[in-house]
Order: C-alpha cells, then sequence, then structure tokens
C-alpha cells in the first residue's frame, strides 16, 4: 500500500543543511577578506557582494525543488542526462572563448559554465541507469553502458578543454563499488596511476626493468608455494602493465600540453619554476605556512593583501583561510567537510530505493573529489587544474550546481517512508 504522507520542512536532515549555510558563510568571509577595497562602493559589484547574491538566489533553487516532484525527477533523469550532453556540445559552438577554454555561455555581463550542472544530470542518468530491471553492474556489458555513461561528457569537456572538470566526472566510478563491481577493478586502476607516475619520475626504461622483474619473481614464488603459474591473470596484468608504461611517454609528451607536462614535473619535484607554472603554488605555501596555528587574522596577511596569489578568492581560497585563521581554521574547514561526506553516506544508507542511494553516492563522489583534489592542489600534492572548493570558491555555477545536487538529495531522503 502506498504511502502517501506528505513530509514536512522538518524531515529534512537539518545536519546536513546547517553545515551547507556554514561552509558557504565561510566562504564569503573567506571572498571578502581576499578581494575587499575601500573604493568600493557598490557591494553588489564586488566579489564577495555577487557571492551573496548568489547564495541568495540558491534559496530559491531549493524552494524550486520543494515544489518539484520526486517522481518526475527520476522518471526524467535519463532525459536530463541527454540535455546535459546537448549543453556540452552547444558551448563548444556557441560558447564564449575564457582563458583560452569554450567554457562558458556568457549573457552580457553574466556567464554560466554548463560543465558544473551537467555533473548533477550525469548523477542522476547514472542513478537511473543503475536501477534500470536486470541491471548488474558485475554484468560486462552493463558495466560498459555506464563507463559510456560517463565518459560522454568527460570527452566533451576535454574538448573545451577543461582537464579540472573532466577529471572530476571520472569519480563517478567510485558509485560503481557500492553496486556491488569487484575490487580488482579499483586495484587496476591504482597499479595503472602508480605506473603512469613512476614511469614520469623513473624512466621508462627503469620501470619496464622493474616490472617485468616483479613479474617473474611473482611466477618463481607462486610455483615453488603453490606448483601452479596463474597465467591468463598474470599475463592480463602484465600486458596492462607493460602496455600503461610504454604509452605513458606518448601520452606526456604529446596528449598534453606543456604547461600541463610543467604541473606535474613541479608536483613530482622534476622541475622548479617558482616564477612561472609554480609561481601560485610557491605563493600558496607561503600564505598557508605564514598562518602558523592561530592566523593573522582577517584582513591580514602579506600573500592575502599584497594580491601575490592571482584569483585567490576562486580555486585557491583555502590559502586565505590557511593565512589569516591558521592551522586551527584550516582543520575546522577540513572538519566540516568530512563531517558532511560522513553524514551524507549515513543518509544515503537509510535510504529504501536504489535510485535515491545511488543519487546520494554520487553526491558524496563529485563532492569528496572536488574537496580532496582541491586541498591537495594547494599544498601541492595534485597538478595545479581548476577545482572549486564547494560551497566556499567564488562562482555562481558551482554554488547553484551543488545546492541543486545537496537538496535534490535531501529531498529524496525526506520522502524516503514514501513508495514511489
Amino acid at each position: 500500500m502506498r504511502n502517501s504522507r506528505k513530509p514536512s520542512i522538518f524531515d529534512y536532515d537539518w545536519i546536513s543543511v546547517l553545515l551547507f549555510n556554514l561552509l558557504v558563510f565561510i566562504g564569503i568571509i573567506s571572498i571578502y577578506s581576499t578581494t575587499y577595497n575601500q573604493s568600493h562602493t557598490n557591494i553588489f559589484q564586488t566579489y564577495y557582494g555577487k557571492q551573496i547574491l548568489w547564495f541568495v538566489f540558491s534559496y530559491v533553487l531549493i524552494i524550486f525543488i520543494g515544489f518539484v516532484s520526486i517522481r518526475s525527477i527520476k522518471n526524467n533523469a535519463s532525459l536530463l542526462y541527454l540535455i546535459g550532453v546537448a549543453l556540452l556540445i552547444l558551448v563548444l559552438i556557441a560558447g564564449a572563448n575564457i582563458n583560452g577554454n569554450k567554457s562558458w555561455f556568457r549573457f552580457g555581463g553574466f556567464s554560466i559554465q554548463p560543465a558544473e550542472f551537467v555533473k548533477l544530470f550525469t548523477v542522476l542518468g547514472l542513478a537511473k541507469l543503475l536501477t534500470e530491471p536486470d541491471f548488474k553492474i558485475s554484468n560486462f556489458k552493463n558495466l560498459l553502458q555506464a563507463i559510456i555513461l560517463i565518459l560522454v561528457p568527460v570527452f566533451l569537456i576535454l574538448l573545451q578543454p577543461d582537464l579540472g572538470s573532466a577529471i572530476i566526472y571520472l569519480s563517478l566510478f567510485l558509485v560503481f563499488y557500492r553496486d556491488g563491481l569487484h575490487i580488482s577493478y579499483y586495484l587496476l586502476a591504482l597499479l595503472i596511476a602508480v605506473l603512469f607516475i613512476t614511469t614520469i619520475y623513473f624512466g621508462q626504461q627503469k620501470i619496464l626493468m622493474i616490472t617485468t622483474g616483479i613479474f617473474i619473481l611473482f611466477n618463481l614464488f607462486t610455483y615453488s608455494k603453490l606448483k601452479k603459474i596463474f597465467w591468463l591473470p598474470v599475463l592480463f596484468v602484465f600486458s596492462i602493465s607493460i602496455f600503461t608504461v610504454l604509452g605513458t611517454d606518448f601520452i606526456f609528451h604529446k596528449v598534453l600540453k606543456p604547461h600541463q607536462r610543467n604541473r606535474i614535473e613541479i608536483v613530482l619535484g622534476k622541475k622548479k619554476d617558482d616564477k612561472g607554472t609554480g609561481y601560485n603554488l610557491k605563493q600558496a605555501l607561503i600564505a598557508i605556512g605564514s598562518g602558523g596555528l592561530y592566523g593573522k587574522g582577517m584582513l591580514k596577511g602579506s600573500q592575502t593583501e599584497g594580491d601575490y596569489i592571482p584569483e585567490q578568492h576562486t580555486d585557491w581560497i583555502l590559502t586565505v583561510i590557511g593565512e589569516q585563521w591558521g592551522f586551527l581554521g584550516t582543520l575546522s574547514v577540513v572538519m566540516l567537510y568530512t563531517f558532511l561526506l560522513i553524514r551524507l553516506i549515513f543518509i544515503a544508507e537509510r535510504q529504501k530505493q536504489k535510485f535515491s542511494r545511488m543519487v546520494g553516492y554520487g553526491l558524496v563522489a563529485v563532492l569528496f573529489a572536488h574537496y580532496a583534489l582541491n586541498m591537495l592542489m594547494v599544498i601541492g600534492l595534485f597538478p595545479t587544474i581548476g577545482i572549486p572548493l564547494p560551497f566556499l570558491s567564488y562562482g555562481g555555477s558551482s554554488l547553484w550546481a551543488f545546492t541543486l545536487l545537496l537538496f535534490i538529495f535531501l529531498k529524496f531522503d525526506a520522502h524516503r517512508i514514501e513508495d514511489w
């Protein structure tokens, strides 16, 4: 029998709502700290003024979500995904060229980045596919369908080109694990990543020798212990390893652009370019390190006040927190994000409908990728790419897209007792 009770406002997870508001508030304060200028007379022409407007409008979107039927969201998930793909194609044709990227639609003085919203559409489309009748992620044909669904927007975003956003979409492969995909797939992906990085660092010849040596030693060990060699799986892994090592040189020198190669080599310590490609990272580390334990205080700090970090209010917003509020301020932000992610996993697990559970894990995967990669980028453990810090970094497209994704999931959670 269908449960017809309508959820009230108190059925929403107010812990998640509170964390959302806290993170946005910290973001506005941080944007204010890094862009404040006494000569500004109109607050809504400033970055922090615009961010306040976008935050206010995000609540208009939240109210709009409240009037949309959850059944219609689920039933139209595939259509929304196709609309998202169409938007990514359209931006390549009619998008504005900003800093060499055709990633934006520009309407007068207002710009919008479709790739941010297509994350939401991809999460919904993936959740719909994973909940189709007879769909099993362990079936290779089904797995291939799901992979293609993710890679289509990745390919279109790479054409813009926007490597940062494309990498974020790949985080959706983590959703497959919750749906039952064997961990061996992830171990193989980890192996490929490790081989790619070590080949760049040590060179192709050394890694080929090490890989071949490990292959021989492994076979000798298994034969001595089990009197048997598992030829098929071992040869498969060895072939993938050799292909990765041989292909790394081509990808690194022929596919990646010079500035991308430089950023990878800077992270690996093979190159130092503090006045060129590595300038932002150098200044970011100075800012975070100078903050000490308690920070220098709001509107204080040489790197922030001296405007040494370009676009600090966007992808480098964490450096403002590190310099002005110190280690304790940065730790507080890390704890808020961690608590939000744990809370969202808890909410996803209590869903009675698989569709809403998969939407929840899609949200967690995308949010975690943004949060983790941005922080790793700022401290120099990941190459510099355009990945904003959710809810904190300046930008209406990012804030609205994450607001929609978060509150659509919270709406599903509020309706979890219903048989929809």
